[in-house]
């Protein structure tokens, strides 16, 4: 009798664990790999980006050849500002001005080389408005560039104290008028030192002198790597 209990209370046990085993849930599945997709996409990772420019319109810019083979009208404009108080330095920002189209005109492709005349200049210098003022010149390029002055004087730095030290500091870009992509870029130093002669009403003369030469000095420079950008292109 005891025996048979025994076995009975054997048998129960087993089925009692083998029905727990199929009333208690699967373990839940392991959690699937985070798998970083090895793609070609080079989209922006800043959406915000595209109220500018879309992913697919800087991706075209960026793969578009620009050929200057045909491009032989320049237009000029100076980004910096003027400020002529004399005679003889409003006639050295001429001569600048006109050194700065001879150098240009140095270029063989170039056929016309001029100013943007003042009453076209955009009261906002931007990329969209500089192409329609050159557009309306009907120029293929638009050379802008831009100088910035210091000088150094007196004799803390020279031991003459009526000696002027000039150094200007230029840049410039030029623009393809007809897709509005910036061709060539450059950057340039030049340095005057001048010393005030009886021809100078004053110092401030002087110093002004040694400036515009330093301008002119600079942008003649500028001019000469755009000659050699566009022989380069060839």
């Amino acid at each position: 009798m005891t025996r048979t209990v025994l076995l009975l209370v054997a048998a129960f046990s087993v089925l009692s664990v083998g029905c727990a085993h199929k009333m208690a849930a699967p373990p839940p599945p392991p959690p699937p790999e985070t798998i970083l997709e090895s793609t070609n996409n080079q989209d922006s990772l800043f959406k915000g980006d595209q109220a500018v420019l879309s992913d697919q319109d800087i991706s075209r810019i960026l793969s578009t050849h620009i050929d200057l083979a045909d491009r032989h009208r320049v237009a000029i404009l100076n980004v910096a500002g003027r400020n002529w108080w004399s005679d003889e330095l409003a006639g050295l920002e001429a001569k600048n001005a006109d050194d700065l189209v001879r150098a240009l005109k140095a270029s063989p492709q170039l056929s016309y080389v001029s100013f943007l005349p003042a009453l076209l200049v955009p009261e906002k210098r931007t990329v969209p408005y500089l192409r329609e003022a050159a557009a309306r010149v009907q120029a293929d390029l638009l050379f802008v560039y831009n100088t910035r002055i210091e000088t150094f004087q007196r004799d803390r730095f020279f031991k003459s104290p009526d000696e002027v030290h000039a150094q200007c500091i230029a840049e410039s870009v030029l623009l393809d008028v007809r897709t509005g992509i910036v061709v060539q870029t450059a950057q340039t130093t030049e340095n005057i030192a001048l010393k005030k002669t009886s021809a100078d009403a004053s110092f401030s003369e002087t110093v002004a002198r040694a400036e515009s030469e330093a301008r002119g000095k600079a942008v003649i420079s500028l001019a000469n790597q755009v000659v050699q950008h566009l022989a380069g292109e060839k």
